[in-house]
């Protein structure tokens, strides 16, 4: 898989199904994912927008299970992860883009369909321990 910085995506990226793998650029697994049309998924994930993840009615942003993610779990992860990096403020939206854009790399691989993407994703989710997979927790 081609191994690409977060503003190489307009450029390096097509519009098609496929899988990614987001790492560190010291290389921790921090996400793996699938998109119908990848290079669409990477940019939701590059702009981590803050107005993107919803508060639920009566909840309160301490509680993860409070929030809703509306454009990419990868935005809500780094939001409650306090342990991973001092270097950037991943409770802002410019925090998270910063870190991203500084401190990560992608590799992704192009599918025939989000289905092949879905069956490789699983299996990936089984050979590499994620950070973050699965349900969002406070770190």
């Amino acid at each position: 898989m081609p191994k690409i910085k977060f503003d190489e995506i307009e450029t390096k990226v097509s519009e098609i199904p496929g899988i990614y793998e987001i790492y560190t650029n010291s290389g921790i697994p921090l996400k793996v994912g699938i998109g119908k049309n990848i290079k669409e998924r990477l940019l939701q994930h590059r702009s981590s927008r803050q107005s993107a993840l919803k508060l639920k009615p009566g909840g309160c942003f301490d509680n993860p299970n409070d929030v809703k993610s509306k454009k990419s779990i990868l935005a809500k992860h780094l939001y409650y992860d306090e342990s991973i990096t001092d270097d950037f403020d991943l409770k802002s939206e410019s925090g998270r883009r910063a870190f991203l854009a500084s401190v990560c790399c992608i590799d992704f691989k192009y599918t025939g369909t989000k289905a092949d993407a879905r069956q490789l994703e699983t299996i990936r989710q089984r050979e590499v321990s994620w950070r973050y997979i699965g349900k969002v927790e406070k770190r």
